[in-house]
């Protein structure tokens, strides 16, 4: 009897080492979760843990190597991050969380163990800005610093793509399907590309570089070079670090909202100093034609301002719309020219570069002219250049000789 005891519970025994064995032996077996901050594997006090489909890792640890000076409150067990641009705090215990003072819900609670609290790592990587990815056959967490600023620079790249395709295409629909119908310019933006769209042209974007990308909102500096190929004539131009301001529609889409001009380049300034031949009678009137420019500013005559441009230009319509508010009568100019030279001459055009004062100081003027039927030449486009320390470039609308206004300046 008592063998027979003996042996049973030596059965017993063996069966409960068995099954001990077999889970000592798969514990072995499941590998260790390895997480990888860019291409660097992380090392954690206590080895991360998967919960409920969730992987935890210890708060410190993984707030260190995401920059954040952290603080742990042991009465109410919450922990306080800031990395100067996010704030978080995590409860443990607790699936309630805060992002910038915002309330959000964690996907499993923060707990203790061995003296470390644990917290979900995905939740606080992607409130950081930054991508998580799992790859199951080696159970490897990949963090990616930079994966949402490449995400955001493929979609502006993508983005300005279109829009500099549809501009150059002169697509008004398509320009304007782009633009944020929310933003408080975007009547004047359609207004602008209205009368662009009457010129032909190739716009081009280059040198893009995402300055900030938050809450929906994009700012970007560009290069934005705009080239006339036909119609009415404008001056070709390059802007360098314009900063556009773009904003995420509900479906993802980015729209323009604002700009902000940058470092503007018209081409013409490389013709400065050229000598074309001109016959003395077209150097005589282009000559005339800019002096009662000068004196219709001088005198406040708008309709003799007005008597030197083309009708059909953006800019004659631009000065009589500004004309016709009152600006001529409040600003005080003294116009006048110390050299006028042709630069660019082929007949019926012509590229004047005049070197002017104004009550302000010394200035450069360029303009582009026509000549008429009956012989006289009319302005069709210009801008002004002040001798700043940058040098910048100044459309017309932009100089003393009018008034800078949100409608009439882009």
């Amino acid at each position: 009897m008592f063998k027979k005891k003996l042996g049973l519970l030596t059965l017993a025994f063996l069966m409960v080492f068995s099954i001990m064995g077999g889970v000592v032996s798969a514990a072995a077996a499941t590998p260790k979760i390895k997480v990888y901050l860019d291409d660097e594997l992380m090392t954690f006090p206590v080895t991360p843990a998967i919960q409920k489909g969730v992987t935890f890792v210890p708060f410190r640890a993984l707030f260190e190597a995401f920059d954040y000076s952290v603080k742990w409150n042991n009465a109410e067990k919450r922990i306080n991050a800031d990395n100067g641009e996010v704030k978080l705090q995590l409860y443990a215990g607790k699936t309630t969380a805060h992002i910038d003072g915002q309330r959000t819900s964690l996907p499993a609670a923060p707990y203790i163990e061995k003296g470390s609290t644990l917290i979900p790592l995905r939740f606080v990587a992607e409130a950081t800005g930054y991508t998580v990815s799992w790859d199951q056959s080696s159970k490897t967490i990949h963090i990616s610093t930079s994966a949402g600023e490449e995400e955001n620079q493929q979609k502006v790249d993508a983005f300005l793509k279109q829009f500099g395709t549809a501009e150059s295409e002169r697509n008004l629909n398509k320009v304007k399907s782009m633009l944020d119908t929310d933003s408080y310019y975007y009547d004047y933006f359609v207004e602008y590309y209205e009368e662009l769209f009457k010129s032909q042209g190739n716009t081009t974007y280059s040198n893009v570089e995402i300055v900030s990308a938050e809450d929906g909102e994009i700012i970007a500096s560009v290069t934005r070079t705009e080239i006339w190929t036909g119609g009415p004539f404008f001056f070709d131009l390059t802007q360098d670090e314009l900063w556009l301001f773009l904003t995420e529609s509900s479906d993802g889409s980015l729209k323009l909202n604002d700009e902000i001009p940058g470092y503007a380049y018209y081409h013409a300034l490389d013709l400065i100093g050229q000598t074309p031949a001109v016959p003395q009678e077209d150097q005589t009137s282009i000559e005339e034609t800019l002096q009662a420019q000068y004196d219709g500013y001088n005198n406040k005559d708008a309709d003799l301002v007005l008597s030197t441009h083309d009708q059909s230009t953006w800019i004659y319509r631009s000065l009589q719309q500004l004309f016709n508010s009152g600006y001529l009568n409040e600003v005080d100019y003294d116009l006048s020219a110390s050299s006028i030279n042709v630069v660019q001459y082929n007949g019926n055009t012509a590229i004047v570069h005049a070197e002017e004062s104004d009550i302000e100081g010394e200035l450069t003027g360029m303009y582009y002219m026509v000549k008429t039927e009956d012989g006289s030449w009319l302005i069709a486009d210009a801008f002004s250049l002040y001798p700043e320390e940058d040098y910048s470039v100044m459309s017309l609308m932009d100089s003393p000789q009018a008034h800078k206004s949100d409608k009439n300046h882009r």
